[in-house]
């Protein structure tokens, strides 16, 4: 079965990505890749790029078609999707939502440097602009697809990341997975740890 992780900005989704793909042979998906990319092409910041992409969608477009499509393809292959919007467009993931103090959120992207297109001068200004972005991208889902990625009734698991390492946070998603796997039918969700 599939995964599908999404969250709040900062919350350590790549990093348990990482994890996922190291420690357990995941293939990754992630969409946040993508749009960075897409800004640093542009030479523009990621969220002038989500203030862009609310009157035109067609990246967005592109991405879902592309989740859904892989969803299909590797539906019997170990591949996580990092992705806002994948446990939306995914067929049969085991959907997991990761969420975390802003303060805390802003603290970890200070220390992890993803070049210009998302750049901050201090923590209060990254937990401005992470919260704004934030705001800006979940409007721009509800806008464009009608659900709230906010709503943790969207998933089987919601992770609080504030106070745990990212192993701690993969050993939780991984006994899920497999308690999910086993039985999803008995599975409760969602399950918020």
């Amino acid at each position: 079965m599939l995964m599908s992780i999404t969250g709040k900005l900062g919350s350590g989704k790549s990093t348990v990505c990482s994890i996922l793909k190291e420690k357990y042979g995941f293939e990754i998906f992630s969409t946040g890749t993508i749009n960075r990319e897409y800004a640093r092409r542009l030479g523009i910041t990621t969220l002038e790029l989500n203030e862009r992409l609310k009157s035109d969608p067609a990246l967005d477009k592109e991405i879902d078609g592309t989740v859904t499509k892989l969803s299909i393809e590797k539906k019997d292959e170990k591949l996580v999707f990092d992705s806002r919007m994948a446990w939306h467009f995914a067929k049969d993931t085991f959907k997991i939502f990761l969420t975390i103090d802003p303060m805390e959120a802003a603290t970890r992207v200070m220390k992890d440097q993803r070049g210009a297109e998302e750049h901050y001068d201090s923590v209060e200004d990254a937990c401005q602009g992470l919260v704004k972005r934030g705001n800006v991208e979940r409007e721009r889902f509800i806008q464009i697809y009608g659900v709230d990625y906010f709503d943790h009734n969207n998933f089987n698991l919601v992770v609080d990341t504030t106070s745990r390492t990212p192993e701690e946070i993969v050993g939780i998603i991984i006994e899920n997975y497999e308690s999910y796997c086993a039985d999803a039918n008995s599975f409760v969700s969602p399950k918020e740890i």
